[in-house]
């Protein structure tokens, strides 16, 4: 009996010492992709909805840049939005 009480507390300081260091690692991440994304933008994006025809259309032009074409959701409901503008 006093083997299995033995067992039971070698997994106990392991799992300890696994967790600690993960929790903070966990904690800088989120902090450090905050950063970037306040840094990169300088505020938040704005709403397709709330955008004119020059935004949505200056929009377009930045996504064709940065993803090499259309395709992706938020150009094509970008198009979408300059064609109700347009109309």
């Amino acid at each position: 009996m006093a083997e299995k009480a033995e067992k039971k507390e070698t997994p106990k300081p392991d799992k300890e010492k696994k967790e600690k260091p993960a929790e903070p690692k966990k904690a800088e991440a989120p902090a450090a992709a905050a950063e970037k994304t306040d840094a990169e933008s300088g505020s938040r994006s704005k709403k397709i909805n709330k955008m004119s025809l020059a935004e949505v259309e200056a929009k377009l032009e930045e996504i064709k840049g940065k993803q090499g074409g259309l395709r992706s959701r938020y150009a094509r409901q970008l198009l979408h939005a300059k064609s109700l503008r347009r109309s």
